[in-house]
């Protein structure tokens, strides 16, 4: 079996999705606009779950060899720690501290959770609730500029009457679109995995942050179709934006009409071109963070089993 000192690359391997979760907002920040929205949303949501899944599965395994050395489990588990001390180069407290990170982890992801599953059933008994104008849509009776999506079950497109006063008739369709959009192509899907993955591992929430541009840039994309007219799609953006600044969305609920605003007009009215190298990049570091878990992961596992002979 090798010495101490011959562990430290295993290590330094077990340390890249770190790396990787640190180099992830200048990653999606110079990249992610770059792709078209809806592949950078299924590329963004892989990469958070996947530096989430990494960090927490190395993570709970230095809180494994952290109980290595506890006596009760030592004993148990016929291991031995002296062995152990003896294999791995770092002291018995960096082990300790992971262990602690890793619970903190779990525990802020199982709590962000729960809020959501209590959020959506909130939100499917307000759907449920408001009445039906034909299809998905709902109108509301309010002087407040209000639209968003309600996903789910009872699914609905909510639009107040102080909403569609301050839009053009091109305007409301491009509005219409956009709502839809995100209720056709199950966005809240990858809003929620990828603030869950931020909830797990707290590096991961400017990637959030760039999943939850991306699925309003798909939106805004999809009524740009629809409509025909991206400078159309732009002004609808900006007037609804600014209409509903003092009305947040609900909680459950896709309001994203503030959401980088400036930014996606700017990319409305300036598409970016697309660059495969952005699509390589975001690719190679999903699969690079796995071999390197993987690696890292089948290696101290071998050591674990050491300590135990």
């Amino acid at each position: 079996m090798t010495a101490a000192a011959d562990q430290w690359p295993v290590l330094v391997v077990a340390a890249v999705p770190f790396a990787l979760g640190a180099l992830n907002p200048w990653l999606v920040g110079r990249m992610g606009t770059r792709l078209a929205p809806a592949t950078a949303t299924v590329l963004l949501t892989c990469l958070a779950l996947t530096v989430a899944l990494a960090t927490g599965l190395l993570l709970c395994l230095a809180a494994v060899i952290a109980l290595a050395e506890a006596p009760f489990m030592s004993g148990l588990h016929h291991w031995s720690p002296t062995a152990l001390r003896a294999i791995l180069p770092l002291p018995p407290a960096v082990w300790d501290v992971s262990g602690v990170v890793a619970v903190l982890l779990l525990a802020s992801a199982a709590v962000h959770l729960l809020r959501v599953v209590r959020q959506a059933r909130h939100a499917s008994m307000a759907a449920a609730s408001l009445p039906s104008l034909g299809g998905d849509l709902a109108l509301l009776e309010d002087d407040a500029a209000i639209a968003y999506a309600y996903p789910g079950r009872h699914r609905r497109i909510v639009v107040s009457t102080g909403m569609l006063k301050r839009l053009s008739a091109a305007q409301r369709r491009a509005l219409l679109a956009h709502e839809d959009s995100h209720l056709r192509h199950h966005h809240h899907r990858y809003v929620h995995l990828g603030r869950l993955a931020a909830a797990a591992n707290p590096l991961l929430i400017p990637v959030s942050r760039a999943i939850d541009l991306a699925v309003e840039r798909w939106a805004d994309e999809s009524a740009a179709q629809e409509v025909g007219d991206r400078k159309t799609v732009a002004r609808a953006v900006a007037v609804a934006a600014l209409a509903s600044a003092a009305r947040p969305a609900p909680g459950g609920s896709l309001g994203g009409a503030r959401n980088d605003v400036g930014r996606r007009v700017d990319l409305l009215l300036r598409p970016p071109a697309r660059q495969v190298l952005a699509w390589v990049l975001i690719a190679a570091t999903i699969v690079v963070c796995w071999t390197a878990t993987g690696f890292a992961i089948e290696h101290l596992h071998m050591l674990m089993e050491h300590a135990e002979a």
